[in-house]
């Protein structure tokens, strides 16, 4: 990006800054997201959480996943979620605190820090945390374990959000399993392939790759102009030209000096190899998504199964 090109993006974000810090007597006590990102899990939504953090005009909460429907609609990811949040939580109100003198804080950001942490989790709460984006920006959030909320969660999205504009980002259902595989098993410290072998034949993984069920499930409740898929190919082929459909979806303008860091993967896993063992039990759960998926998208779901089949 060039020096001019910095420049104007660091005043949009010092307004934008500004607007954020007006008086707090005219903020609405709660706001609901535009946007929600639901996912999938290991498919880019890192990359694009940060890099939508970087425009202008868009608004994320503190943090990254606040799991706010998956805590009432997942209870058995509670506990995680709820260890997520408050660990996350801690570490962005100390560095606040440390990083602001005292005159310069803002008092509204830290109660929502401390919300964070603390909860309960609400209505209420989830819409304070939107509150704080300044009245002209477009807010949302990333959270991927939303893709995975039954029909209830959902409606519950549409009450608070009747108008919220959906993004999902889909990769090679083979490749995201193994990668989630993967940094379970390096999170705690595992090497044995049986184990490896039992993670490739839960459930879940089977829930979280079925992404025209996915699909269906979502668009039963949001309309066609208001789902917006993007894949994790063309986010690794062309990032920037995925960031400007974004922006058209999310209607803020585009443009390339918002994003100076595009072409940067986020949160890379250390690699490992796949057992064969383990693609083997992937390769017999996921045929019948492949097939799906090859229906629905062709260009990428014909492409990702002929990898395996």
């Amino acid at each position: 990006m060039s020096e001019g090109a910095r420049m104007n993006w660091r005043k949009r974000k010092a307004a934008a800054a500004a607007a954020a810090a007006q008086d707090p007597q005219s903020l609405p006590e709660f706001r609901y997201p535009d946007f929600i990102c639901i996912g999938a899990q290991k498919a880019g939504t890192s990359w694009l959480d940060r890099n939508l953090r970087r425009h202008p005009k868009l608004w994320l909460p503190p943090m990254k996943e606040l799991q706010f429907f998956s805590h009432l609609y997942i209870p058995q990811a509670r506990n995680w979620t709820t260890r997520q949040r408050q660990e996350k939580g801690s570490k962005l109100l100390k560095r606040y605190l440390d990083k602001n003198a005292q005159e310069d804080w803002d008092y509204r950001r830290i109660a929502r820090l401390a919300d964070i942490v603390g909860g309960p989790i609400t209505d209420d709460w989830y819409g304070r945390m939107f509150a704080l984006a300044p009245a002209d920006s477009v807010c949302g959030e990333v959270t991927p374990d939303y893709s995975t909320l039954p029909p209830e969660g959902i409606e519950h999205v549409l009450r608070l959000s009747p108008n919220v504009r959906i993004i999902f980002s889909l990769r090679d259902p083979i490749a995201r399993s193994w990668s989630h595989i993967r940094m379970t098993a390096q999170a705690r410290d595992i090497t044995d392939v049986a184990v490896l072998e039992r993670f490739a034949s839960q459930d879940n993984q089977v829930h979280r790759a079925n992404y025209p069920a996915i699909i269906e499930s979502w668009r039963r409740h949001i309309p066609e102009d208001r789902f917006l898929v993007v894949f994790l190919d063309d986010i690794q082929a062309a990032p920037g030209a995925v960031l400007e459909r974004l922006c058209g979806f999310l209607k803020v303008p585009y443009e390339e000096g918002f994003f100076p860091n595009a072409a940067n993967p986020a949160h890379v896993g250390q690699e490992m190899e796949m057992p064969s063992s383990v693609l083997e039990i992937l390769r017999d759960r996921f045929r019948p998504i492949y097939d799906d998926i090859a229906m629905l998208y062709p260009e990428y779901g014909a492409a990702w199964r002929a990898r395996y089949y």
